[in-house]
């Protein structure tokens, strides 16, 4: 039997140094049936003229324009996993700009994949992996990205992390349609694409992780959003401690919201999952008073990952201003 399909889903913003880079990092895979979606989010550099020669010189490659201008990274996700599914593939792998992927990404991802929907047939299903973080001219940074950020995988019930806290890195993911058929449209409120996708698998599939770095995760100073330590974000002499703290309250409250957009989108799909509770408890945390929140969170056994963020986290929970119901 041949092989089944790959589209690869490269989002595109301002990236025209790296691009080619990257992509001859596809070609150089040893999984060879794959084609590329690419779609550039309105660039202000040469992004696109470059995307429009490579379109040219392969037909592998197609560029995905409908005039919608600049969409943020999301959105320029969401309309690509939606071409994706608009295609014959069988699985969709995401792609930043400027990266660079081992040459056996596509095939150990997809070997895993295979094993997990043989167990579990017919279920969605997302596999990730680590990376190794490198700067601009690739040289190793941290051997783990994982190691590096203080997180890891979960393999008991990772919902109780993820409507809190994200540990699976968009570029690394490969999913199938039937993760897609649930997961798309991307709501609104979905902070970013990876977690709602994560979410999504969590629910109502699998998630599997590559323990191993299968891409090499660039670091320069255009990243959209980049890998730094925990303890150096801390470091109040590298960084401004209360724009981050700021920042992660915000997120909290994304989080809730984007938790009520997965309660409907598991209304919709499956009313009777068993997490549905969950997942609706903790998008009306706001609804309770700062001390209710604590207790409630101990209650749904919702936590991040390691003391110091799970500290962080119950900090900003407490800080919100409390919502009235209805």
């Amino acid at each position: 039997m041949d092989d089944p399909k790959i589209s690869i889903a490269l989002g595109v913003y301002n990236g025209a140094h790296y691009l080619e880079q990257q992509v001859a990092s596809y070609f150089s895979q040893n999984f060879h049936r794959w084609n590329l979606l690419a779609r550039d989010d309105h660039s202000q550099d040469n992004s696109l003229h470059v995307l429009k020669c490579m379109v040219v010189n392969n037909d592998r490659i197609t560029l995905v324009q409908e005039g919608l201008g600049n969409q943020g990274v999301t959105k320029n996700f969401g309309t690509l996993l939606e071409e994706g599914m608009r295609s014959a593939c069988q699985y969709v792998a995401l792609s930043d700009q400027d990266d660079v992927w081992g040459q056996d990404k596509l095939s150990e991802q997809l070997s895993l994949m295979r094993q997990v929907e043989e167990k579990h047939p017919g279920k969605p299903v997302l596999v990730y992996s680590d990376l190794e973080v490198v700067n601009e001219s690739l040289n190793l940074i941290a051997p783990s990205y994982m190691k590096y950020q203080g997180i890891k995988h979960e393999t008991s019930n990772p919902l109780r992390v993820l409507l809190a806290q994200n540990f699976v890195t968009g570029c690394t993911i490969l999913v199938n349609r039937q993760l897609l058929e649930i997961a798309l449209p991307i709501p609104d409120e979905a902070v970013i694409h990876d977690w709602w996708l994560a979410l999504c698998a969590a629910t109502f599939g699998e998630i599997a992780y590559v323990n191993k770095p299968l891409v090499k995760y660039r670091q320069h100073g255009n990243n959209e959003v980049g890998a730094k330590s925990l303890l150096n974000l801390l470091n109040p002499f590298k960084n401004n401690y209360f724009k981050f703290w700021c920042q992660g309250r915000d997120r909290i409250l994304g989080s809730m919201h984007q938790a009520r957009a997965l309660a409907d989108r598991t209304r919709k799909y499956d009313c009777s999952n068993p997490d549905l509770p969950l997942i609706e408890a903790y998008a009306q945390l706001q609804e309770f008073t700062p001390l209710q929140r604590v207790k409630k969170l101990r209650e749904l056994q919702i936590h991040a990952q390691s003391k110091l963020r799970h500290l962080l986290m119950l900090s900003r929970l407490i800080n919100l201003s409390k919502k009235k119901k209805g």
